[in-house]
């Protein structure tokens, strides 16, 4: 595995081959503050600014391409394909927080219902 991450700038739609780091990068071109989106991340062309509003939407909700198998769940499940469109990408992450919620309060009763007896 690269000793090296992809740190993305999201105001030039740029993406850096750099080393992980505790501290945050900034963009060499603009100086503003980078994202890292881990070391499988692929980033779209600098013109395709649908694919990188879905990156963005990514990033913002924690979705990082920091293993193989995160990468196959972002782009398969999450993306749904190769032309994920940003309502489906967006949908699909509002439902996968709903029901992380549902099953955080079903365990909660769970515990709750466990510890009564």
């Amino acid at each position: 595995m690269s000793l090296y991450t992809h740190w993305v700038c999201f105001d030039c739609r740029k993406s850096f081959h750099k080393k992980p780091s505790e501290s945050a990068q900034r963009c060499p071109d603009c100086a503003n503050p980078m994202t890292d989106m881990g070391v499988y991340f692929e980033p779209p062309p600098r013109r395709a600014l649908e694919k990188w509003k879905i990156v963005k939407l990514l990033a913002e909700n924690n979705y990082k391409f920091v293993r193989e198998g995160h990468k196959v769940l972002i782009e398969k499940f999450i993306c749904g394909g190769k032309n994920p469109s940003y309502e489906r990408v967006r949908e699909t992450i509002e439902t996968q927080k709903k029901r992380r919620e549902e099953n955080r309060i079903s365990e909660r009763k769970k515990e709750r219902n466990f510890g009564s007896k």
